[in-house]
């Protein structure tokens, strides 16, 4: 049997490769867009991809079942959906796909959305009866899918859907089966999925908190009231799946461009620059107007919450190997439109004696003087609510940073402002925002809110 988990840095998901190697197929469930991962194991493996499946219409990044369609002849396989703007074969509960031994039976479990399907697998030498199930984002580790992301006030059905798919289908095929989600710890598409890949089925009945509502309200009173707000380009990414994405191909080239060449492309309407460094080079010397969006797991998330998806963007990096990495993170979530990058990054800029500006950095110590003699200075705090009401820097005001750029009227520009998060990395994100704004005083508070309780400072 062959078998492969593909995970996909950034917005934490996972694929998976499923067939057998004696009669030469294999099935590819919930592709993302750069495919080239599923035709080098299916070539590795001596197998041919037959069959492309998805388990839902995501809405974190861009399916790749369509590219991989086209460089394979492999027919798309769905839930049903009058959604689905392109050619799919749909699937109803019941339906069976056999991979030689293999088997894989079509689950319908709605919820998180209406034509979600789930695979249960069985087969395989030693194997008979079912020994698995692909739940997409019905069931994760320690968590449930979010229900509420197609909005027009359907997340009460969603919900009740959920709880059916959950108590109904997938709690009744056994202890034994063990889960294979399509995300893991980090995705929004939970709101606390586990660090574990795996789970079972008889674990998460036993330790998964929200299998311990004792009925359907109350089910969604907690799995509704522990939903942290999700990414602005979720609506946009589930359009474009819905509608089928542009083929991509293989990873397109992305220019390197001089200091003359950069400089021409940011004066184009609609530009922006996203510098990648991380906060100490970023608030030492950057291109004026650049937002910093450092180059971590959580980049392509951050990217879809501050961004526009039509903006030009123009990437800076730290190390030219990085470009593969933020070229990737950018089009799995369909951040198409990127113009290029600075060669040999901020040293040329700084050696063409180009204009470029500085964040400055305040200690918390410095922070705490500041406070004590009352000196005016504004102190941002823009980590999320539940972070916010567990305590904070006392004077603090609370933005959350995806929603900075549209309340700037509650700060004052003649006033210096500090930013603060848990540790310093959204908080530069938030100065540069600032900066980008035209605040001319922005200081960032390196360590944030973990120097802040280490040094035992009070908190409100």
């Amino acid at each position: 049997m062959l078998f492969e988990t593909v995970k996909s840095e950034g917005v934490s998901h996972f694929s998976y490769v499923i067939g057998d190697e004696h009669t030469g197929i294999c099935a590819v469930i919930d592709p993302r867009r750069d495919v080239e991962v599923y035709l080098e194991i299916a070539q590795a493996n001596g197998v041919r991809i037959t069959h492309i499946l998805e388990t839902h219409i995501h809405a974190d990044f861009v399916s790749g079942s369509r590219d991989l369609a086209a460089q394979t002849g492999a027919p798309i396989y769905g839930g049903a959906s009058d959604d689905y703007g392109f050619d799919y074969r749909p699937l109803h509960e019941g339906d069976t796909l056999e991979l030689g031994p293999l088997t894989l039976e079509v689950l319908h479990t709605p919820g998180h959305t209406p034509e979600h399907v789930s695979f249960i697998v069985r087969g395989g030498l030693g194997a008979p009866a079912n020994w698995g199930v692909f739940t997409g984002d019905t069931l994760f580790a320690g968590e449930v899918g979010r229900p509420d992301l197609l909005g027009e006030d359907t997340e009460e059905q969603l919900t009740r859907q959920l709880y059916h798919s959950l108590h109904n289908k997938l709690l009744k095929l056994g202890d034994e089966i063990i889960i294979y989600p399509a995300h893991g710890e980090g995705s929004p598409c939970g709101a606390g999925i586990g660090d574990r890949p795996t789970s079972t089925i008889g674990y998460e009945r036993r330790h998964n908190g929200i299998f311990q509502a004792r009925n359907v309200d109350e089910f969604a009173r907690q799995v509704l009231g522990s939903l942290s707000p999700a990414p602005r380009y979720y609506p946009f990414m589930k359009k474009i799946n819905a509608e089928g994405p542009a083929l991509l191909g293989y990873l397109p080239h992305l220019p390197a461009l001089d200091v003359a060449a950069f400089r021409e492309q940011i004066d184009q309407p609609g530009t922006i620059v996203v510098d990648t460094r991380e906060l100490a080079a970023f608030g030492g010397g950057h291109i004026p107007g650049a937002i910093n969006i450092p180059l971590r797991d959580a980049f392509p998330m951050w990217v879809g919450w501050l961004l526009q998806p039509e903006q030009r963007i123009l990437l800076v990096l730290g190390d030219a190997a990085e470009i593969d990495t933020a070229h990737r993170h950018l089009r799995r979530i369909g951040y198409d439109n990127i113009v290029g990058y600075l060669r040999q990054g901020m040293r040329t800029w700084f050696e063409a004696g180009a204009i470029f500006a500085r964040t400055p950095q305040v200690s918390i110590h410095e922070l705490r003087e500041q406070l004590k003699a009352r000196r005016g200075m504004q102190i941002l705090d823009v980590r999320s609510d539940s972070e916010w009401e567990q305590g904070h820097i006392p004077a603090a005001q609370h933005i959350y940073l995806p929603y900075v750029e549209e309340r700037l009227e509650l700060l004052d520009r003649q006033q210096p402002v500090a930013t603060y998060c848990g540790s310093g990395f959204r908080a530069g994100m938030a100065a540069s925002i600032l900066q980008r704004h035209g605040f001319q005083e922005v200081y960032n508070i390196p360590g944030s809110m973990s120097a802040w309780t280490s040094a035992d400072f009070p908190l409100e």
